[in-house]
């Protein structure tokens, strides 16, 4: 087994064997069937909050954060962020509480993984959060968009317009098919990005993100449909605005190792 692969799994472990996640999802579906979606949401949230922050005691990471000029209430939207491993699950579940806002509801959107962790909080637990799931393996493009636009009536939803995990920092061109969608019906985006991951590699290139020890989770900027003539655009400025944020983080992330 790898660094990387050790973390990862020691991450998936904490929901399994900590007795407050099977307890609190319990406690959860029950106040999501009888019409307490509220405090089955608060739950949710403080669930995916206890995992990053138990993670990153175990691991000796800190986080450096910034949601600063992000507004979560309003319409509902997309929320996209870059993926490079899975390690960054409890992170993004996390956000409702890193941003000071119990009771942002968050859908998730995520492919076959879903159906086979189920006592995984948030994004992992479909009848809690009204995930959506898109299957590699059977895809069913015109069911799919339905569920998105049904979710998004209550829910903004987070995804991953890279689709899939990188393993490197650098981030990939957006797939098109759900962006395309959001452009079609006018669905706003909240651009945020992440940072250090690799650093639970064992890659030499990424030796200095091992150093420092620390995560970054910042806010982009927002893109409003509205305001562009074309997909081309739209797409275009989701990407740049991930990517030069990227950048910036990158420059505080070597400061951050030669300061060790």
């Amino acid at each position: 087994m790898g660094k990387l692969q050790f973390f990862v799994v020691l991450c998936y472990l904490i929901p399994v064997v900590v007795v407050i996640f099977p307890i609190g999802l319990i406690f959860s579906y029950v106040f999501k069937i009888t019409g307490l979606d509220r405090w089955s949401n608060r739950i949710n949230n403080f669930l995916g909050y206890f995992w990053y922050r138990s993670f990153f005691m175990v691991t000796g990471r800190t986080l450096d954060v910034s949601l600063e000029g992000w507004d979560p209430k309003g319409n509902n939207r997309f929320l996209i962020c870059n993926h490079t491993n899975a390690l960054e699950v409890p992170l993004i579940v996390s956000l409702p509480y890193l941003s000071k806002e119990k009771d942002i509801r968050l859908s998730y959107l995520g492919g076959d993984i879903i159906q086979r962790y189920k006592i995984i909080p948030l994004m992992m637990h479909k009848t809690i959060v009204e995930a959506v799931i898109y299957s590699e393996k059977k895809p069913n493009f015109r069911n799919f968009k339905t569920d998105v636009l049904r979710v998004l009536k209550t829910r903004s939803i987070f995804l991953y317009p890279e689709g899939e995990r990188t393993f490197t920092e650098e981030i990939k061109p957006f797939q098109t098919g759900v962006m395309k969608i959001a452009y079609k019906f006018d669905i706003n985006l909240d651009v945020f990005v992440v940072s250090g991951f690799m650093g639970y590699s064992n890659l030499k290139e990424y030796k200095h993100l091992s150093k420092s020890k620390k995560i970054y989770f910042h806010y982009c900027g927002s893109i409003l449909a509205k305001d562009h003539s074309t997909f081309e655009a739209y797409l275009a400025k989701a990407e740049s605005l991930m990517k030069d944020k990227k950048r910036e983080l990158e420059k505080l992330e070597r400061i951050a190792s030669e300061s060790k």
